[in-house]
């Protein structure tokens, strides 16, 4: 049986027309609105947003290796970079370290079709060398980084070692200044890790030297360095500096010579205590560090140290935050506790005020006539207190107490070469006012007994406050 729908009658409807748009009949003006609708488009995709922020990508070069650029007065990157500028004319300024060596005006094009998407790019290059001001603040810049990278024994993935040298003899080498090299020759007594010595050697070979790296003469497996078992006990004998409102007791020491470390393993960091035979000429030294009393004058006298202008002392980059914490600043107190929580700056400020105070030539002692004092005292007795024993013949507590500032840097690998190499490192890092570490001695009151010698070498950073360091002074 079959089954049919039943037809239905569907109501009838006008058709719709489209109306002509000023004379134009449909077809036309349809045709004409799709075409502007895809210019329209391709206007504000291809052509606006690079009409409205004009721009190129702008290459940086230099013949002066890395050099900071500055566009418009305003840091940009170091050579080699490239970023984007918006069109227009800019002021180029290309910098070492602040001292412009090239400057140029650069026009940038104002490229307006799909530049977002396909980036038109433009060079900046300056053939310009460095001159003499940006070589010597290039040369400090250097110094003090390889200072600071040689405390970094390991690299990661996360800390990555920058290529200090290379890019220091990409520098230079082009320049009138490539065969200036001794504050190179002086960084590389700085190298202390793999790292440091693959990107050393590297920059000897671009800079063409024929000079050793002293990271190269290092074993592990053999020793370095003069024993000291032969050391003299050096004679030394009361003296006294006389100051207006305060004496400072003292010792004359002895002329001498000596090791003035261990026979080591040939690694890093056991070199800093290679002995190496040394002389010393006849000196004055504190029979004690200088005491919280004598450090008040200091500052009674300059009002620009007292714990009130601490902030200002950060900012200058003399101290830090713990600067004078706990010492008693008071003219009236006397007594033999040294000053602790003062700076190396801080020492110095110390030692140049009492010159003038007393007329004679007031330094912190080197780290050779640090142990030659110590060697004075036969008993090597170590202080375990703050609160010094009575010194009777030789300086009081130079072991223990507080460790001892030194005027000595710390220049890692100086023990290394038996010759004058390392001394002339040391110059050239003072000419430099490199802010390398200082060495400190002595060890302190909280440290082990035994584990701290007379030849131990500590460091120091030179804004460093703490409270188990201080500082003992030396005269001519």
């Amino acid at each position: 049986m079959k089954f049919y729908k039943k037809s239905k009658d569907l109501p009838k409807v006008e058709p719709v027309k489209i109306k002509p748009l000023f004379g134009l009949k449909p077809g036309l003006w349809l045709t004409c609105a799709y075409a502007l609708a895809i210019v329209l488009i391709i206007f504000l995709v291809c052509f606006l947003p690079d009409i409205i922020h004009g721009s190129k990508r702008v290459t940086f070069t230099s013949d002066a290796g890395t050099v900071a650029v500055y566009v418009d007065d305003t840091y940009a990157g170091g050579t080699p970079f490239t970023r984007k500028i918006a069109s227009g004319s800019h002021d180029v300024s290309f910098r070492v370290n602040g001292e412009e060596i090239d400057s140029q005006t650069m026009k940038v094009g104002h490229p307006v079709f799909l530049n977002w998407l396909f980036p038109r790019t433009q060079k900046v290059h300056s053939s310009a060398s460095i001159n003499q001001k940006a070589f010597e603040a290039l040369t400090k810049e250097f110094l003090d980084d390889v200072s600071l990278y040689s405390a970094i024994l390991e690299y990661d993935t996360v800390h990555r070692y920058p290529g200090l040298y290379t890019s220091y003899a990409s520098s230079i080498v082009g320049s009138d200044f490539n065969r200036q090299t001794k504050a190179f020759e002086a960084a590389l007594f700085f190298v202390t890790s793999k790292e440091m010595y693959d990107d050393a050697r590297n920059a000897v070979s671009i800079i063409g030297l024929n000079t050793i790296v002293p990271y190269q003469i290092l074993d592990g497996d053999s020793t370095i360095g003069a024993s000291p078992e032969n050391n003299p006990t050096v004679g030394s004998s009361k003296t006294s500096l006389k100051a207006n409102g305060f004496t400072v007791e003292g010792f004359a020491i002895d002329e001498a010579d000596f090791s003035n470390g261990k026979t080591v393993k040939a690694s890093y960091p056991e070199v800093l205590e290679a002995g190496l035979e040394t002389h010393t000429d006849k000196f004055n030294i504190g029979a004690y560090c200088v005491t919280e009393n004598q450090y008040s004058q200091f500052v009674k006298a300059n009002p620009m140290w007292d714990a009130s202008n601490k902030e200002s002392l950060k900012a200058q980059g003399l101290v830090d935050d713990y600067y004078l914490d706990g010492v008693t600043i008071s003219t009236s107190v006397t007594g033999n506790r040294p000053v602790r929580n003062v700076s190396y700056h801080a020492a110095k400020a110390f030692c140049k005020w009492l010159s003038e105070e007393t007329g004679r030539n007031v330094y912190l002692p080197t780290e050779d006539q640090w142990i030659a004092a110590s060697l004075s005292d036969p008993e090597d007795g170590y202080q375990k207190s703050l609160v010094p024993y009575e010194a009777e013949n030789a300086p009081a507590a130079m072991l223990g107490g507080v460790w001892e500032m030194t005027d000595t840097d710390l220049v890692p690998l100086a023990r290394t070469l038996r010759n004058n190499a390392a001394d002339n490192a040391r110059a050239i890092l003072r000419n430099y006012d490199t802010q390398c570490d200082i060495v400190v001695k002595g060890g302190s009151y909280v440290n082990t007994v035994g584990t701290v010698d007379r030849y131990s070498v500590g460091s120091a950073y030179r804004s460093l406050c703490s409270d188990f360091m201080g500082f003992r002074i030396a005269w001519d």
